[in-house]
């Protein structure tokens, strides 16, 4: 249904360069992956909306903005304004999370929500049809760098198989432990958007990097 992607996930560069790191992604790369992290939600904290705005100006790509944070209606519509294209939350602490879908939509981005390792998709399944990405953490959210939980995959098959029998639209994405060596196993479980941190800013050509990843993920992506 969707062509895979590789989102590179900022909280992994050299954020003294930030401007620089993301100039060596070159054009395979289409969306970057912007974590907020509140020290509530998860126990870090990175970025706000000014360094968003920054990343803007040096970016002319999409910005995907992943809320982890406590009273995301509070702020989510800010990141919409400072430059993201997409925003996700996480709906188990959002009082309304329809009406701040509404309001995200209201405001002209992509919308969508995240699920936690150890939460079901049974906690979204009313939220599926209203939004535009599903987030599956791949990893305990709050720091990079963590090994893939492959006890996800069978969660991520579900929600191709989900989506498929609904006729729904939502790009499924993983979130977490993205190399080359789990890549493909998610594409066939169904993935198609791939967050990845360590395993593109770590290597000594970022670009060539996320090209050999895109391609595994295209050669496993499942189509049926």
């Amino acid at each position: 249904m969707h062509t895979p992607e590789i989102l590179p996930s900022i909280l992994a560069c050299d954020l003294a360069r930030l401007a620089d790191e993301v100039a060596r992604l070159g054009p395979t790369v289409r969306t970057l992956h912007y974590d907020v992290m509140d020290g509530r939600y998860v126990p870090n904290i990175s970025f706000g909306q000014p360094v968003l705005r920054s990343l803007r100006s040096a970016w002319d790509g999409d910005l995907d903005v992943h809320l982890m944070i406590v009273d995301p209606s509070r702020y989510a519509s800010q990141f919409a304004q400072a430059g993201a294209t997409s925003v996700a939350f996480h709906p188990e602490v959002e009082d309304d999370p329809s009406a701040l879908v509404r309001e995200l939509r209201a405001a002209g981005v992509r919308v969508g929500v995240g699920v936690r390792p150890e939460h079901t998709l049974d906690s979204v399944e009313h939220l599926l049809p209203e939004i535009d990405v599903l987030l599956l953490m791949t990893v305990n959210p709050g720091f990079a760098g963590q090994a893939f939980l492959t006890d996800v995959l069978p969660k991520i098959t579900e929600a191709y198989e989900r989506r498929a029998a609904d006729g729904l639209g939502f790009r499924i994405q993983v979130d977490g432990g993205v190399t080359a060596d789990t890549i493909g196993p998610a594409a066939a479980a169904g993935a198609d958007w791939f967050v990845a941190g360590t395993s593109v800013f770590a290597a000594p050509d970022p670009a060539a990097a996320s090209e050999a990843l895109l391609q595994l993920a295209g050669e496993s992506l499942r189509s049926a």
